[in-house]
């Protein structure tokens, strides 16, 4: 984004979505920089996990020991894979979810987490096939009062008038 793209503010309006948007971009950049070390760890430890492969294929042919062994690695291999699969995808939904959040002041922490856990939960299951995060979000939150804190918060109003009221009504006369 351009300061120049930003035709209809003021230059204060502008500092500050620039200001904004130079905050958003460094934050993803520190993200994107700690997923390619991420992705450069994981690249080496493939390779150092194809070699062994490879080592245990030439010797184990032939030793039992040495097959169980290779057996053992390859299963220890392919859960390793599938848990941090589970943890990219659980990662992606997690992040879907937060974004289903924006804009939402939530009464407390635990009731945040609480809901994305159901949410999670909910498209585990059976009777939810077919439907999406939205879809769960509305059902778990209709009608509720006590997830979300009310924008139109009641404020406690001061008192009117003197603070000292003056009960003794025998000088006031009748009117009727």
């Amino acid at each position: 984004m351009k300061r120049d793209e930003l035709v209809d503010f003021t230059d204060e309006q502008k500092d500050l979505v620039m200001s904004l948007y130079g905050k958003a971009i460094t934050k993803k950049d520190k993200e994107i920089d700690t997923l390619k070390e991420d992705k450069k760890s994981l690249e080496e430890k493939v390779v150092t996990f194809e070699t062994k492969i490879s080592e245990f294929n030439e010797t184990a042919k032939e030793n039992a020991e040495w097959k169980t062994k290779y057996e053992e690695l390859q299963t220890s291999i392919s859960e390793q894979e599938a848990k941090k699969q589970a943890e990219e995808q659980d990662k992606i939904l997690t992040n879907n979810i937060n974004a289903l959040f924006e804009g939402k002041t939530f009464t407390s922490d635990y009731a945040r987490n609480g809901l994305l856990n159901d949410i999670k939960a909910g498209l585990n299951k059976p009777e939810n096939k077919g439907k999406g995060i939205q879809d769960l979000f509305d059902e778990l939150t209709k009608d509720k009062t006590d997830i979300f804190t009310s924008p139109n918060q009641i404020k406690d109003m001061e008192g009117m008038g003197d603070s000292e009221q003056d009960n003794n009504t025998k000088d006031i006369p009748i009117m009727w």
